[in-house]
């Protein structure tokens, strides 16, 4: 049977159809409505396109956000407040037909980027997200370990060995000097518009790193400080085998040459040998990762 993943964000709705050995048969997306019921019918519509007729016997979906697996709901949404506290996989499972698997979508990413995405070869892997926000979760042997919270949010720790000139950003989640708010995308052009005076885009943060803009450089060189003291805290307490990104922040690509030059800094021992390397699917890691749950 066909695997069915859905990617529900803010914006949009993302469908994929995979074959039982993963290969692409169908991919869609919608807009995401505004209400609720609007929402569960889109899912259903999507779903009924992408497997156009052909047998499934479930459907995973991933939204942001803190998810009660157990009951199939979302605890907490930054960008679908619609869900909040509605019995999501329930409503959709009756509407389809057919059960649905609810997961965070940045241990979507991880478990699509172990199965058969960069980190394929590795026993131990922790998939980071970071674009908006910061996500992360942990895969071993291919599968999703839970505890009793399902929390995997390390986004929302305190940035490990802050200096006093680290001024805290407000987190989604409320909280001050989260990780997220410093490792972010918006974190990150929120210290390049306080450092420039001035809002910049992705296509002039590029074309600062290429001319090696000392201002622009000066802003990513504490940034991937940043995110190497939290990888090195991942690394002390999980020993990863890899660490893989995804996220818009991930598409550049001197993080994967400074910053595994910075964690043995941080680390007690210095020769670190988890590698950072960069996911495989791209913005389709979490949607394929939906379909394997």
């Amino acid at each position: 049977m066909i695997k069915i993943g859905l990617d529900l964000g803010g914006t949009k709705i993302a469908g994929i159809a995979l074959s039982p050995d993963g290969a692409e048969l169908a991919h869609h997306r919608i807009a995401t409505p505004q209400n609720y019921p609007d929402i569960i019918k889109a899912c259903v519509d999507l779903v009924r396109h992408v497997n156009k007729g052909a047998a499934f016997n479930r459907v995973g979906i991933c939204t942001p956000g803190v998810i009660d697996q157990e009951k199939g709901m979302v605890m907490f949404s930054p960008n679908v407040p619609g869900l909040k506290d509605q019995h999501f996989a329930h409503d959709l499972s009756a509407a389809l037909s057919a059960p649905v698997h609810l997961a965070n979508d940045a241990a979507c990413f991880a478990l699509s980027e172990s199965i058969d995405g960069a980190g394929a070869a590795a026993r131990i892997v922790y998939g980071v997200v970071l674009g908006t926000g910061v996500g992360g979760a942990l895969v071993v042997d291919k599968k999703m370990p839970s505890g009793p919270n399902r929390a995997n949010e390390w986004g929302h720790v305190p940035l490990p060995w802050a200096e006093p000139d680290d001024v805290p950003g407000r987190c989604g989640c409320g909280k001050m000097g989260c990780v997220e708010s410093y490792c972010s995308g918006t974190a990150l052009h929120r210290q390049l518009a306080q450092k420039l005076g001035r809002t910049i885009t992705n296509d002039e943060l590029l074309t600062g790193i290429a001319k090696n803009d000392p201002a622009i450089m000066q802003v990513m060189e504490r940034f991937m400080l940043h995110l190497a003291k939290s990888f090195a805290m991942l690394i002390t307490i999980l020993d990863p085998d890899v660490i893989v990104l995804g996220g818009g922040v991930s598409n550049l690509e001197l993080l994967y040459h400074r910053i595994p030059e910075l964690l043995g800094l941080y680390t007690p021992f210095p020769n670190v040998k988890t590698k950072i390397i960069k996911a495989k699917h791209g913005d389709d890691s979490g949607l394929r990762g939906a379909a394997h749950l």
